[in-house]
Parts: structure tokens; sequence; C-alpha cells
């Protein structure tokens, strides 16, 4: 005689009460009490989604995202003003320079030839001139035809010189960022509640809008050591318990994920190392 065995799950909240309903969504059981809970958990979870959609939302339409590029397209003016008086000012320097040579040499050549040729013309004149006076006014002749060649060498060249005399900027994002940060920026304090010893990190300043990156690195983590890192509104930092701030947001060891202070599994697949 054959016997037909079915195979029970038990309640996958509870682990005791046999799991009547499955969810869709997770795959998991449950039991008729725990069932309303975990659609509870789901009904907040989407509370929470829709909270932070309509948060967004406005943020895009506010002024603010536009306030922020405007000041970026002030940055590249201001870099474009800046450059093109440097430009300007260099420019207007060589043309300055240029014009004294130019003077200096006109001026001293002319009177020159001028006065040589007084010379030749008073010689020829009274036909007093041999062949030394000829060499002479010949050499003459050369001298002046040699500084005259010598204004042909000079140009306009690039510096190439190891700082730029225009910085050329560029679009960046500012998480692009390969640095850490000391412990100096941080403020570390210790408390006691409930037998367990706590210890806080906070980093020192406050920030707004934005985006920050930070790199922690954690040696000599004892077992069962509980971490958990997020944000806190500056506004209910002081002397509020993470776990009961509603503007808390955060990620912890159990593949925790804190939202508005309350702590949910198996959000976007989260996993803690």
């Amino acid at each position: 005689m054959s016997s037909l065995k079915r195979e029970s799950q038990t309640c996958s909240a509870c682990g005791i009460t046999a799991g009547i309903f499955v969810c869709r969504g997770c795959l998991k059981s449950f039991c008729l009490h725990h069932t309303n809970e975990h659609r509870n958990s789901i009904e907040q979870q989407m509370e929470t989604i829709l909270f932070n959609h309509e948060r967004l939302r406005q943020f895009v339409a506010s002024e603010e995202v536009e306030e922020y590029f405007q000041q970026l397209h002030g940055h590249v003016s201001q870099w474009e003003t800046q450059s093109i008086n440097k430009i300007r000012d260099t420019a207007n320097d060589i043309r300055q320079q240029l014009k004294f040579i130019n003077q200096r040499y006109h001026d001293s050549t002319d009177d020159q030839l001028r006065q040589l040729k007084q010379q030749i013309r008073n010689a020829q004149n009274d036909g007093n001139f041999f062949e030394n006076d000829l060499k002479m006014w010949q050499t003459e002749i050369q001298k002046l035809q040699s500084t005259i060649s010598e204004q042909e060498n000079l140009q306009i060249s690039l510096a190439n010189n190891s700082e730029s005399f225009i910085s050329r900027i560029k679009l960046t994002d500012k998480t692009d960022y390969d640095g850490t940060i000391a412990i100096d920026y941080f403020e570390c304090n210790r408390k006691h509640v409930n037998s367990e010893d706590f210890t806080n990190l906070n980093l020192k300043g406050e920030y707004s809008s934005g985006n920050k990156l930070f790199r922690f690195k954690l040696d000599d983590l004892e077992q069962n050591t509980l971490v958990l890192m997020g944000i806190i509104s500056a506004s209910r930092a002081k002397n509020v318990d993470p776990y009961k701030n509603p503007t808390f947001y955060g990620w912890s060891t159990k593949n925790l994920v804190y939202l508005h202070g309350v702590p949910h599994s198996n959000i976007d697949n989260y996993q803690s190392d």
C-alpha cells in the first residue's frame, strides 16, 4: 500500500508556523500573520519609492539645477575673459618692443647713412679721394648693411615653457576622485548604551548639494561587529539614534538598507561584504 507524504514549508519570517502563501516577488512562504506583515513592508517600500520620485521630480523642476549650470557657464566666461586679457596684454607688449627696436635701428642707420653720403659727395666734388678712402667707405657700407640685416633675425615664436601660458579647461565629473580622506576630517565619539559600546565617526562639515565620494578603510574589525554608514540631516543629527532618525539613509551589515531610519533587507539585491 502506497502513501502520499506532503512536504510542508514553514514561514520564512517566524520559522514556526506553516507557510500557506508564497510571495510571487521573493518566492518565500509566509503564514497568515506574516503574509500581511510582508505585504505591509512592500507597501511601505512603494511609498518610499513614490516619495523619492516626487522629491527628485521637484528638484529637477526647481531653479537650483538651472542656477548650477549658469554658475558653470559663468566659470567658462570668466576663464575666457582672463585668457583674452592675457593674450591682449602679451600682444601689446610685443608690439611695443617691435616699435622700440624698429625706431632705434631706423634712426641710428638713417643718421649714419646721411653722414656717410655727405662725406662721399664732398670728396667726389673736391676730387680728393684715393684707394684707401674707397676701401674705408666700402667697409662702412658693409657694416651698415650688416646692421640692417640684423633686423631680419627677429621673429615671432611660441614659447615652449613647462608652465602653460593659458591653462586649458575641461568638463569633469566630481566623482572622478582617486584619493583618501584623512582621519583629521572626522570627529570620533564613543558612547555606552545597553551594555554595548558604540563608536561614531562623524565627518566634519556639512553638505547641501552635489556629488561626494568618501572612502573608508577598516582595520582589525572584530567579528559580530555592526558597521553602519549613511547620511543624516544636520537638523536632526545631534543626540538622535540613527535607528530612530527619520532622516537617516544608509547601509549596514547583514544586507540591511536604512530608509527613513527603518532597516530593510533585499533592497535592489544589496549585499554587504
